[in-house]
């Protein structure tokens, strides 16, 4: 909890300035491949929470992976947070900032899971639906999952409704397991 509100504060910093300076485009682009890049670079996260690597190679390294990538500003944050200790939340702080960038813009996401591909119609009807339960551009990602066998899971932020067939099998399961015979009739 304590790293989520210290990430907030951090991305709103950078947010707000990149309102300010009318470079929030190029800064959420920076803070996107920045979150990218920690999360698929396991030995460069490491090295960012290591306590015994000094901070200056730290932005070194920082510096020779990002610059040129991406924006000044957004390679003065990444060593103002180097400088300040900050390091290892570097990939928390670039994801708070993106979720900053999408209230702002009043955009959610919305992952549905499903069997079998969806068609263009029910795609559209559901981002119809979405949209007008939720006063937000709705942005879809679909993943696939024959494990559900049918039906859908959604979710969208901290909200997942699962209707799903293998959910359903799994709830009549748990209720048969139950043994209600009561001897004597």
């Amino acid at each position: 909890m304590k790293n989520i509100l210290l990430a907030r504060r951090y991305a709103k910093a950078l947010f707000d300035l990149a309102v300010e300076d009318g470079k929030l485009e190029e800064v959420k682009d920076d803070m996107k491949l920045v979150a990218d890049v920690m999360a698929e670079n396991r030995a460069l996260r490491r090295m960012m929470a290591s306590p015994v690597i000094p901070p200056v190679r730290k932005k070194t390294v920082v510096k020779k992976v990002f610059e040129g990538k991406i924006d000044k500003r957004s390679l003065a944050f990444l060593d103002i947070l180097i400088r300040k200790g900050r390091e290892e939340q570097v990939h928390d702080i670039a994801q708070q900032f993106y979720e900053s960038y999408l209230d702002h813009k009043n955009i959610a996401i919305v992952e549905i899971t499903t069997a079998a591909a969806i068609d263009e119609t029910l795609s559209r009807k559901m981002l119809q639906i979405m949209g007008a339960r939720t006063q937000k551009t709705i942005q879809m990602q679909q993943k696939l999952d024959p494990e559900i066998i049918g039906g859908y899971k959604l979710r969208m932020q901290d909200y997942q409704y699962d209707a799903s067939i293998s959910k359903i099998i799994s709830r009549l399961h748990k209720e048969f397991d139950k043994n209600l015979f009561i001897k004597g009739f």
